[in-house]
């Protein structure tokens, strides 16, 4: 695979007309939109998840602490799917 034609703007390219073309880089930005409350509290978890997990890659662990900050109920029924994860707490 060969990485010619990209760019920081993006992926230039040229057309089957000989038009030069440009897929724009995608914008990181374009994701969760946070309050600065909500972020600090975002960064704490992300650093006590990456201290807890040093082998994992830190988009992994951004993954699940945006899918923890957006959608707990969604989060809080897969972990109690996961009886090892679930044995370690006391049931009500």
């Amino acid at each position: 695979m060969s990485c010619e034609g990209l760019t920081a703007k993006g992926l230039e390219y040229e057309d089957e007309d000989g038009e030069k073309k440009l897929i724009p880089r995608a914008n990181i930005q374009d994701g969760y939109k946070y309050t600065m409350e909500q972020n600090q509290r975002k960064e704490y978890l992300m650093m006590l998840c990456i201290q807890k997990h040093p082998s994992l890659d830190k988009v992994t662990i951004e993954l699940m602490v945006d899918y923890w900050l957006n959608h707990p109920d969604d989060m809080i029924k897969e972990m109690e799917k996961d009886t090892d994860f679930m044995s370690k707490f006391k049931s009500n």
